[in-house]
């Protein structure tokens, strides 16, 4: 077992504090990182705004030489300003990536939190790699101005960014032994699943709970995240782990069995679905 500790976003609640508690469960250190207090015990915390550079270069100075892996677990949902969503959900988590990655033990992983939202965006390829160029607030400013994306949209697309962004690192660590992959919840049961609520819709959210019969629960979305973190997952790199319950196989279902024309649908949501959380 490596020395080395992990590093966790999010960690004062949700997915993120499940992920770092079952780091500590398996008896591994974990430097827990979050805007709030992190009420584990066990875990080294360390203040960060994932929104301001400043805040993401501080945290980095004060984390350790080496470490055994990074889950960027903190994100803000749709109903958070456009500007923000795309700091906190991209540029955030890219800059901890960036500073950490040298840091990293040969095997270990950068694993980021995405969601199965991304499928919905509708921004094209072109203008996902110009988002991808974007370093700070001013770039994001400019970027959105031609764009104009509210909210909702802009979550979706912060995670079709962020996969593309993991994607390319995935490819970029191969030569040092080094992993990133994208793990993609559909709706938990979380603090913030009022806000998706709210930026989706009532009705949308319940029924991805209908077709799978209940939300995910934030502990079964970190057993996948630990595991993907861990040296048994070495041959698991640069992919999208859904975690739904599901929910993309009853679809396939359901189209094929429509018939003809269904069975011909594609078996990842395209825009057409931007009504659905999933």
């Amino acid at each position: 077992m490596s020395a080395a500790p992990y590093v966790v976003t999010g960690a004062a609640s949700g997915i993120g504090r499940e992920v770092a508690a079952g780091l500590l469960a398996a008896g591994h250190g974990v430097v827990a990182l979050d805007r709030g207090p992190v009420s584990l015990d066990g875990v080294t915390p360390v203040a960060v705004d994932l929104a301001d550079p400043v805040s993401v270069d501080a945290a980095l100075a004060a984390l350790p030489d080496e470490v055994a892996g990074l889950a960027n677990v903190a994100g803000v949902p749709g109903t958070c300003p456009p500007a923000t969503v795309l700091a906190v959900n991209l540029l955030g988590p890219r800059r901890l990536a960036a500073g950490l990655v040298d840091r990293i033990e040969p095997g270990g992983a950068v694993v980021n939190v995405s969601s199965v939202a991304a499928h919905r965006s509708a921004v094209p390829p072109d203008a996902l790699r110009d988002l991808l160029a974007v370093t700070d607030a001013d770039g994001v400013a400019a970027w959105l101005a031609v764009h104009g994306l509210g909210g909702p949209a802009a979550y979706d697309t912060s995670k079709a960014a962020l996969n593309l962004a993991t994607q390319l690192l995935a490819a970029d660590l191969l030569p040092a032994g080094r992993r990133a992959l994208t793990v993609s919840p559909g709706p938990i049961e979380t603090p913030i699943l009022e806000d998706f609520r709210a930026s989706m819709g009532v009705d949308a959210i319940a029924r991805a709970a209908g077709v799978v019969g209940r939300h995910g629960r934030p502990e079964e979305i970190a057993a996948v995240v630990v595991f993907a973190l861990g040296r048994s997952a070495t041959w698991l790199n640069g992919v999208d782990v859904p975690v739904e319950g599901g929910l993309l196989a009853a679809r396939v279902a359901a189209a094929h069995r429509a018939g003809p024309a269904g069975a011909a649908a594609p078996a990842a949501p395209t825009t057409s679905d931007r009504k659905d959380p999933s």
